[in-house]
C-alpha cells in the first residue's frame, strides 16, 4: 500500500506524521515500511530522522542515475528511507516517473509514505498519482482547512481515495475548528486527532522522531493509534503490568 501524505498548506506537519507513524508501524507492529520524500525542492524527512548526507537520494533516482534500491537507507530504527537531496541546485528532476519507479519496490513492504510538498505543484500531484491512498494533514484552524479543501479536490479528480484526514497540533482551543466542523467542510473523515506537544519541536531538533525521543510524550498514543488505524489493526497502550514484565524481563 502506497500512501501520500499531503496537504496544500505547508507547515502542517505532514514531515512529523510520516516520520512517527511510519516509525511508530515498524517498532510497535513490526512492519516492513518505507517513507520517501517526495518534497524535491525544500525536502526536510532525512532531517527529521537525522540522515543528512546520504550519497544516492531520490533526485538521482529519478534522474535515472541509480537505481531504486540504491537509495534506500535504514533508519537505526528499521524503518526504510529514500531522502531527497538536500544541496540546493538550479535543475530539478521530473516527478512524474515516481509511481514506476515505485511499483519496483511496492511488494517489499507493508507501506510505503510518500512525504508529499506543501501546495498544489507536480510533485503534489506526481505523489498523489503514485498512491493507493492519500491522508491529508491539516491544523485545526480555518486556512489551514481551506488548504486541504484544494489537496482532497485534487486527489479525487485524480481517482485516488482519501484514507482520511489527521488534524495536527490540536489544543482544544476555542478558536479552532471542530472535528464535526472539518469534516464538514472537507467532506472527508477525520481518523486521527494529533494534540500539540512540545516534545515534539525537541525531537525534531534532535532528528528522532518523538515515538523514539520520548515514549511518554503527549503525542505519542495518537501517533500509535493512527498507525494501527492505518493497517487495520488495534493498539493497546502498555499498561503497569505490562511495562512491570518487560523491566523483569530486562533484568
Amino acid at each position: 500500500m502506497i500512501i501520500s501524505v499531503v496537504s496544500a498548506k505547508g507547515g502542517v506537519g505532514k514531515t512529523t506524521v510520516v516520520s512517527n507513524v511510519g516509525t511508530a508501524l515498524v517498532k510497535n507492529f513490526g512492519k516492513r515500511v518505507l517513507v520517501v520524500d517526495g518534497n524535491i525542492t525544500t525536502p526536510t524527512l532525512g532531517i527529521h530522522l537525522g540522515m543528512l548526507s546520504q550519497e544516492k537520494t531520490l533526485h538521482d533516482v529519478l534522474a535515472g542515475n541509480v537505481n531504486l534500491t540504491q537509495a534506500i537507507y535504514i533508519h537505526p530504527s528499521g524503518l526504510h528511507i529514500i531522502p531527497a537531496s538536500l544541496s540546493p541546485t538550479s535543475e530539478y528532476p521530473d516527478p512524474q516517473t515516481l509511481k514506476e519507479k515505485l511499483e519496483e519496490v511496492k511488494n517489499s513492504y507493508d507501506v510505503i509514505f510518500i512525504d508529499g510538498a506543501a501546495g498544489i505543484g507536480r510533485e503534489v500531484i506526481s505523489a498523489i498519482r503514485a498512491s493507493d491512498n492519500v491522508l491529508i494533514v491539516t491544523n485545526p484552524e480555518m486556512t489551514s482547512v481551506l488548504s486541504a479543501i484544494k489537496a482532497i479536490k485534487i486527489s479525487r479528480s485524480l481517482g485516488i481515495p482519501i484514507l482520511g484526514i489527521v488534524l495536527n497540533r490540536a489544543t482544544r482551543e476555542k478558536h479552532e475548528l471542530k472535528v464535526s466542523d472539518v469534516e464538514e467542510l472537507c467532506e472527508a473523515k477525520v481518523i486521527a486527532t494529533i494534540p500539540y506537544d512540545k516534545k515534539i519541536p525537541e525531537s525534531i531538533r534532535r532528528m528522532t522522531p518523538v515515538v523514539l525521543y520520548d515514549k511518554n510524550a503527549k503525542s505519542v498514543p495518537a501517533f500509535n493509534s493512527l498507525a494501527a488505524q492505518i493497517i487495520g489493526e488495534e493498539f493497546r497502550k502498555e499498561g503497569f503490568l505490562d511495562k512491570l514484565k518487560r523491566l523483569l524481563r530486562l533484568g
